[in-house]
């Protein structure tokens, strides 16, 4: 099962946010080892709101555009890592599945706070 968003499935101009959403997602995978990569994540998460056309004057985000790629990476994110746990621990996956993608989605949105948003 492939859980990552396809960028051959949308239409042209979204092309580059499932591309940017994936890659966000693949960064926050990747602080689990290396959580230095904080600032990566954020750019990640800058270029997804860029490519939905949620940036105004190359400085504001437009909050419901960053809502809706944070939104997308804990999505993406939860997919990857159920599909992994059930792998290892069917049964459990379907019992952490709701309550561990608020928890990423809430962790996602208190890290972007600090990003200027209109």
């Amino acid at each position: 099962m492939n859980t990552m968003i396809d960028p051959s499935a949308r239409p042209a101009p979204r092309d580059y946010y499932a591309e940017a959403i994936n890659q966000a997602s693949l960064t926050l995978l990747a602080m689990s080892l290396e959580p230095n990569l904080r600032l990566s994540l954020i750019g990640r998460v800058i270029a997804a709101v860029e490519s939905r056309g949620g940036c105004v004057d190359d400085l504001w985000l437009i909050k419901q555009d960053l809502d809706a790629a944070l939104d997308d990476i804990a999505d993406v994110v939860t997919q990857i890592l159920l599909v992994a746990l059930r792998e290892r621990l069917p049964g459990i996956a379907d019992e952490i599945d709701e309550a561990f993608g608020d928890r990423l989605r809430n962790m996602l949105h208190v890290m972007a706070q600090p990003l200027p948003t209109i």
